[in-house]
């Protein structure tokens, strides 16, 4: 004997991308998509300036457990940061603190001057404005689509990242492997 099958209520029309119904969702989806596709980009390349400067087994381990033990440790203050303060302040901070680490990974790498201390800083850094970050832009969700559309905004939030973990490293990886240093690193494509 066979059981009807479990009906599953379908989202009513144009709720599945209804957030994008939002011109301020819009902008922001599209925000999302090109800052985390910028810091994966940014991953590829540091990882990279890493080994070409220092060949450190090592370092390389620091930074990549330096992106997620802010994470671990410190999402439940950041996501009080966020409940406590303009959202908007925050992510404008995050963001300010990436181009920080960009730009500081681009100075001192051209100008030769990279040391091993230089890099952990950076690194710490980049790892402390993504965890600024994510809390923020979570929660500045409900205040652009409201609750209505706050499930279709997290879908499509969600989407943004991973396209932007798959694209992200595409871009920054993308370069020959022959090419040199400088031009890996300031070359806009």
């Amino acid at each position: 004997m066979s059981r009807p099958p479990l009906s599953v209520p379908e989202p009513s029309p144009g709720t599945k991308f209804g957030a994008l119904h939002h011109r301020d969702y819009r902008r922001y989806f599209l925000l999302v998509l090109l800052s985390a596709t910028a810091d994966n980009i940014e991953h590829v390349i540091s990882y990279w300036v890493i080994f070409q400067a220092f060949h450190s087994p090592t370092l390389a381990g620091f930074a990549v457990i330096s992106h997620w033990v802010p994470f671990l440790l410190f999402s439940v203050y950041a996501g009080a940061l966020a409940d406590r303060f303009d959202c908007r302040k925050l992510i404008q901070i995050s963001q300010g603190l990436f181009a920080l680490a960009s730009l500081s990974w681009a100075v001192l790498f051209l100008t030769g001057a990279l040391r091993i201390w230089h890099a952990a800083v950076i690194l710490l850094i980049h790892g402390g404005a993504g965890v600024i970050g994510v809390a923020a832009s979570q929660l500045i969700i409900h205040d652009i689509v409201g609750p209505e559309r706050r499930p279709s905004a997290i879908r499509l939030n969600a989407t943004s990242r991973h396209l932007a973990i798959l694209l992200g490293p595409a871009v920054g990886g993308g370069r020959p492997a022959s090419a040199s240093p400088t031009s890996r690193v300031c070359s806009p494509r």
